[in-house]
């Protein structure tokens, strides 16, 4: 009601952002009807080869993903924008429009956006511009612009995937005239945004990014590798519908073990283990106790030792620790003795 009223309000002093209020209004209101192919136009298509350049998915989820607390606060501000909506247009503002995901694969770019899509209760579009990309720039451009015009005209989050796939530094030796117009094209798409969609993009690597990509989105994301915390958590929600109560050491000594991987990686690893313990005929205890021996083997022996000393810093006996990396106690407890002066260095 508040946002009809502040509608009616700007239609006489800021006639641009009463059409962007009614546009999001307009579309909020249709979000909450379930969405099915049948209410949305059909997807664009490759001119040659008649297949679909998007796909379109539906999203639904059992439990909320694991992020670092930075990583969700920006996503939940996303969200809470669209829920406030009537107190930003209120003061002249929009909810952000377009947003940049930026980090290794593996740690959860993707699966913000489908999270995205499920909390605003919109299909989630993708292009993997990867995919789209041809040898044919011509083509490309012209397919590009059929999925931007496609997805500005209807109530969805879209997902330009693996961004870095077109928008390189327009510097670079061995880019076309062609190419670096479809850069443009690109950036004018994100600086036209409806105000009533989202456009995410996603890459990999950033250090290929043009400069003017950067400073075009409102929202750049940094996605890191999860920490021992994270992981712990991860571990502990796959675990949740186990029958087998996991001993919290065993947890924190696993989460140590998998630190540095990507959250993908992590519940790979562990779903090997579950799924041993199943055909093996083991528990489950027993076959979280064999990834961290493996993990432990798997790396050199400089690498054991930095596990062995973090297992000790987290609360580990050094006889536990060395136990689990193999690594001699007189060895762990010189590291830890270089450990502590490094520390009281950098304290002093």
């Amino acid at each position: 009601m508040l946002a009809r009223k502040n509608m009616r309000l700007f239609m006489k002093t800021r006639p641009d952002i009463a059409e962007v209020l009614e546009k999001v209004l307009n579309n909020t209101a249709n979000s909450t009807r379930a969405f099915n192919d049948d209410m949305l136009s059909p997807l664009p298509v490759d001119m040659d080869s008649r297949l679909e350049l998007l796909k379109r998915d539906y999203i639904d989820f059992e439990s909320d993903p694991v992020w670092p607390e930075a990583v969700y606060s920006e996503l939940e501000a996303i969200i809470k924008e669209r829920e406030r909506l009537s107190e930003l247009t209120s003061r002249g503002l929009a909810p952000t429009r377009t947003v940049l995901f930026v980090g290794p694969p593996g740690v959860g770019k993707t699966l913000a956006a489908r999270w995205l899509a499920y909390q605003l209760k919109r299909p989630l579009l993708t292009l993997d511009l990867a995919a789209v990309m041809s040898s044919y720039l011509g083509k490309t451009g012209n397919n590009i612009r059929a999925v931007i015009n496609y997805a500005q005209r209807e109530s969805s989050i879209l997902l330009l995937d693996e961004l870095d796939a077109i928008a390189k530094r327009r510097n670079d030796d061995s880019e076309v005239g062609e190419l670096k117009r479809l850069v443009t094209v690109l950036l004018q798409a994100v600086d036209e945004w409806p105000a009533d969609g989202l456009l995410i993009a996603a890459t990999n690597h950033p250090e290929l990014l043009d400069p003017a990509v950067w400073r075009r989105f409102e929202r750049v994301i940094h996605f890191p590798v999860p920490s021992s915390a994270d992981i712990a958590y991860t571990i502990n929600s796959l675990i949740s519908t186990e029958d087998e109560v996991m001993p919290k050491n065993l947890i924190e000594i696993l989460s140590i073990a998998l630190e540095g991987v990507s959250f993908s990686e992590v519940v790979r690893q562990l779903n090997i283990a579950r799924r041993d313990s199943v055909i093996k005929q083991i528990s489950l205890q027993q076959s979280f106790e064999e990834l961290i021996n493996k993990i432990s083997l798997d790396i050199d022996r400089n690498k054991r030792i930095e596990f062995a000393v973090k297992l000790v810093h987290n609360g580990q006996s050094q006889r536990r620790a060395s136990e689990i990396t193999g690594i001699s106690r007189d060895t762990i407890r010189k590291h830890m003795k270089t450990v502590g002066h490094k520390s009281e260095g950098v304290e002093h």
